[in-house]
């Protein structure tokens, strides 16, 4: 078996309830295409050169940053210091919702679904494989996808408060207090960069920032905002929500394969995502991709 830990930012710049997914700019929900800035794309990008990604300034302090690495790797059960920084990426993924005007209501998938490892150093793509919602039928639309099928492509559990998330982002504590108190502290910092700025177009798009970062609280429930657990817009909280338990059997055509994997076997990948920081429009993904080694299959038979 070859097994890849994997950990880091991924990007996602997509409109948010209840704007529908595909808007291009954002106009009611709390993520915007700002000044200057391209369209939004709503694709998953692990990568930062991937076509798409636009990493905003953060000013004192910084900001996550895109990238997905793996972080350890065995191969038969011995390291493979060789993997340890190859790159994962999702290519051209969206996570399908169903905020939008004509749309299924058991979706929440990731679609299409074909992940990607590459070579620390350049683009050298070592292995990929492609998961298919229906391997009898891989052109079909995922409109007519049964729940069964759309359920292997979806989290199975929601975390709020989540110290796994806090541990991997960095957060003082995944209490609504302190993810309250990291946005008013990018809010300080894009204050202190504002100051820095002269250009019109970046001045407009950091006072929008700026104004998004300062709301943390549900104005309606302010007799309710005390202690640990201050009732704390969505702006806040999604810092440490947890989407866990993706956990696929990738089963579709393998488009690379320069480490030797069994292509006859599925691929599997299981992964958690959260932490989404909807002024960086980013989140966390860590995960474990286990593949099996065609030389190990050969020796079985």
């Amino acid at each position: 078996m070859l097994i890849l830990n994997f950990e880091g930012y991924f990007q996602m710049r997509m409109a948010t309830d209840p704007d529908p997914t595909d808007d291009k700019r954002g106009v009611s929900g709390y993520t915007f295409a700002l000044a200057g800035e391209p369209d939004l794309d709503a694709k998953i990008h692990l990568q930062p050169n991937e076509e798409g990604v636009w990493e905003r300034k953060f000013g004192p302090g910084g900001g996550p940053k895109v990238g997905v690495k793996v972080t350890h790797a065995t191969r038969n059960g011995k390291p493979a210091p060789d993997l340890v920084g190859t790159r994962v990426a999702f290519v051209d993924a969206q996570i399908l919702e169903h905020n939008g005007l004509l749309v299924r209501n058991d979706y929440f998938i990731i679609h299409p679904f074909r992940v990607r490892l590459l070579k620390a150093g350049d683009e050298t793509i070592l292995l990929e494989r492609v998961d298919w919602l229906n391997p009898d039928d891989p052109d079909m639309p995922e409109n007519d996808a049964t729940g069964t099928m759309l359920s292997r492509r979806q989290a199975t559990k929601f975390t709020s408060n989540s110290q796994a998330v806090a541990d991997a982002t960095g957060l003082e504590s995944p209490a609504n207090v302190a993810l309250i108190a990291n946005r008013l502290e990018r809010r300080r910092s894009l204050q202190a960069l504002l100051k820095k700025t002269k250009d019109p177009i970046e001045i407009a798009a950091l006072e929008s920032r700026i104004e998004q970062l300062a709301i943390v609280e549900r104005w309606w429930e302010l007799s309710a905002n005390v202690g640990q657990n201050r009732v704390i817009n969505r702006r806040a909280k999604q810092l440490a929500l947890q989407l866990d338990g993706w956990n696929v059997d990738m089963n579709g055509a393998v488009g690379a394969n320069e480490l030797r994997a069994a292509t006859n076997y599925p691929w599997n990948i299981s992964f958690w995502m959260g932490g989404w920081d909807g002024d960086a429009l980013t989140g966390y993904v860590k995960g474990t991709w286990t593949i099996p080694l065609a030389e190990n299959v050969e020796e079985r038979r």
